[in-house]
């Protein structure tokens, strides 16, 4: 019998649950050797050992899922014979793994005829699987999630205990005998068959260019084949009558048939993540799904998926079964359409897609969530405060600090809207406990009216707590100096829209840190927000600085009638309801208005996205600039003069001119530059900006999926200065 009194004890933070490091470290210590054990605990893993050169070459080849952000050695004593898994134990600040994709062994098993798991729908292993979906608290273990309904048959419980299983302590363990089953229920009726029989009957629905409603790993998609008339249908139900939607392919090698793929773009859509990539669609390619020049690509990612495409060989349309600003439901109740294939695995976190864009080599979020959340990110900071950061409102997010790592929500959609808005609620009540957080304070947008900014005052009150508001292009701003670890920048920030300090409407700002030394030209933003959904009113306003009225008239005469139009003018004249705004959001919209491209935004950035997708090279056109102050009007002058112009390169000159302009006015101040926010995604300027070596985002979402990030960047690089901490 081996005694040993020496032993060390290593606590291990980072990535480290639902990724297979326990059963890598058992094996790998039962190979040489070694005694002592593994164990989850509320922070981390704590391994203790016989030999720590040992565990060090061991913990360089650790699974490929897992990181380790940081460790502590310290002796201990003890009396081991032996190397165990340990029971978990403990509580703290404890990863959630992401949800992965379904791995090469297992989707190997899927097709093996001899394999028990053969057409197994939910066939998963220590490498792959839901994980954070599924998790009602932490540690990561079966009984700490919604496979806990689901008891283990003899033959998985055999493989679970095994150390030389690929599934051994693999929690989402199951199969035919003892896990989820599929249910289709078709026009109120529940087809009573097996799980295979179940997928043919699927794959002929859509076939006959039916809507389904299938169960993901998130939440339910709405699905239907790629026909012009599935499609249609599929627009009248979603209400989203331009929207572009995903489609979901077999393989590259289907994906490549409907659009053009780089390097980049192939290693994202092989990732473990499976976000939807952007893609560059085929000159003839499914204009009925995206009316871009660009669409959003899919790889499978679930052994559903692989069944499905067995049965049906063409690519898919897929979009989250909500209606719009909802959040993408999980429950078969909650679905409007008369087919659904849904599971018995309940979905404990919603969770969305996460989309994802290539410009100029470069890999940009435009949504973090399924793959990637709630993955956590190093923080350069000596705060030890807790932190709960809520975000702004559109495409909204929220954010936790501790111990030095910030914890970004999954996508929480709008919150003006109330279904999201409870969805985000909930979701920070749980996050708090996964990583048992107290927050020291509360950070908010500085509009007072936003639905989160409300609930920041509320929460800070109810915890006495001091709420910090932080001007949101600020935190746009400090999301890309974080992610670069740079003090000094000059920022340089163009967005839709943002609550300005002086009380305007902010969008194309440059800062010097904290500074606004520079922006785009005021304009009247006509009728308020109405003028964002209807862009032929800022049209009108910024046309009426140049042209008489009758002249203005001519280039609107198929927007407005008379009446309209100077009631539009009497408006603009006493500034009634019509803000002053900076926006760069609303200039390329009333681009796209002028050139014919698009008069209505049906959903979010749709007028500037139109126009980025008929632009092809400029023109070109020096940028005029007035004490800092970029002007636009020049830009619509120059425009009316070459209206009959070539208007795809007329696209193109609006949206470089604006880079070009602002990127003039940031260089002068010889720091390091950074462009943010969510025109940051604009290819025509952010190829400019990267070209000139200008710094952006890489693991945060440059719009404002991000905001919450920046506003803990905000606060950390500016706590010890004049900070307006509101105490409530």
């Amino acid at each position: 019998m081996i005694q040993v009194i020496n032993m060390y004890k290593f606590v291990i933070h980072g990535v480290v649950q639902g990724v297979g490091f326990r059963p890598y470290i058992y094996n790998a210590c039962k190979k040489i050797g070694l005694v002592g054990y593994v164990q989850n605990i509320g922070t981390g893993v704590e391994i203790v050992i016989n030999d720590t050169n040992a565990l060090l070459e061991i913990l360089k080849n650790i699974p490929p899922l897992a990181r380790i952000d940081r460790y502590t050695i310290e002796e201990v004593s003890g009396s081991y014979t032996n190397f165990e898994i340990k029971e978990s134990t403990g509580s703290g600040f404890s990863e959630i793994p992401a949800d992965l994709y379904l791995c090469k062994d297992c989707l190997r098993e899927l097709k093996d005829p001899n394999d028990r798991r053969f057409n197994y729908f939910f066939t998963t292993c220590t490498n792959c699987g839901p994980r954070f979906t599924i998790t009602k608290q932490t540690p990561y273990d079966r009984t700490n999630t919604t496979m806990n309904e689901f008891p283990m048959c003899s033959a998985c419980k055999e493989e679970y205990e095994s150390p030389t299983s690929r599934r051994y302590h693999a929690q989402t363990i199951a199969c035919h005998n003892c896990g989820p089953r599929l249910t289709l229920t078709t026009n109120g009726e529940n087809i009573n068959a097996d799980d295979a029989t179940l997928v043919r009957k699927t794959a002929s629905l859509l076939q006959n260019g039916e809507i389904v409603a299938i169960k993901g790993v998130g939440g339910f998609h709405l699905m239907c084949a790629a026909q012009p008339s599935a499609v249609q249908k599929l627009r009248g139900i979603t209400k989203r009558e331009h929207k572009p939607y995903a489609i979901m392919c077999r393989d590259i090698e289907m994906a490549e048939q409907i659009a053009h793929i780089n390097d980049i773009e192939r290693k994202e859509l092989l990732s473990a993540r499976r976000p939807i990539v952007l893609l560059k669609k085929k000159e003839t390619s499914l204009q009925n799904v995206s009316e871009l020049d660009t669409i959003g690509v899919i790889l499978p990612y679930t052994a559903l998926h692989y069944l499905l495409f067995n049965e049906y060989h063409e690519p898919l349309v897929m979009t989250s079964s909500n209606i719009p600003d909802e959040p993408i439901t999980t429950r078969h109740e909650k679905q409007f359409v008369p087919h659904v294939l849904d599971h018995s695995r309940k979905i404990e976190n919603p969770a969305d897609e996460s989309v994802i864009k290539v410009i100029q080599e470069n890999v940009f979020f435009i949504r973090r969530s399924r793959g990637a959340c709630p993955q956590s990110m190093l923080m350069h900071t000596e705060s030890s405060k807790q932190i709960l950061a809520l975000g702004a409102e559109l495409n909204n997010t929220f954010c936790i600090l501790k111990d030095k790592k910030t914890v970004l929500s999954q996508y929480m959609g709008t919150t003006s809207n109330l279904g999201a808005f409870e969805n985000y609620k909930k979701s920070i009540d749980k996050f708090l406990r996964f990583t048992n957080t107290k927050p020291d304070i509360i950070l908010c947008d500085l509009h007072p009216q936003y639905n989160t900014s409300l609930y920041g005052r509320e929460l800070a009150k109810k915890l006495n707590i001091p709420i910090v508001s932080v001007q949101h292009h600020k935190a746009h701003a400090y999301s890309i100096a974080a992610e670069h670890n740079i003090k000094d920048f000059i920022a340089i920030v163009c967005d839709g829209l943002g609550f300005g300090e002086d009380n305007t409407i902010w969008g194309g700002e440059i800062f010097d840190g904290n500074k606004r030394i520079g922006h785009l030209e005021p304009q009247l933003q006509l009728g308020g927000d109405s003028a964002t959904q209807y862009p032929t009113k800022m049209l009108f306003s910024i046309l009426r600085n140049f042209l008489d009225m009758k002249d203005a008239r001519g280039f609107l005469a198929n927007h407005f009638n008379d009446a309209e139009l100077t009631i539009l003018d009497r408006q603009r004249s006493e500034k009634f309801n019509a803000p002053l705004t900076t926006s760069c959001g609303r200039v390329l919209d009333a681009v796209s208005v002028l050139l014919g491209l698009c008069d209505m935004r049906t959903y979010d950035g749709r007028p500037a996205m139109v126009l980025e997708a008929h632009s092809t090279t400029p023109y070109e056109l020096e940028p005029i600039i007035k004490n800092n102050i970029l002007m636009t009007t020049p830009l619509f002058e120059y425009i009316i003069k070459n209206i009959h112009s070539d208007k795809t390169h007329l696209a193109a000159t609006a949206q470089l001119y604006i880079a070009r302009g602002l990127y003039t006015i940031a260089q002068n101040y010889k720091k390091p530059i950074i462009f943010g926010g969510g025109c940051a995604y604009n290819k025509i300027m952010s190829s400019f900006m990267l070209e000139h070596g200008v710094l952006m985002n890489k693991n945060i979402p440059c719009g404002d999926g991000g905001i919450s990030f920046g506003q803990i960047a905000y606060y950390l690089a500016n706590a010890g200065d004049d900070v307006a901490v509101r105490h409530v």
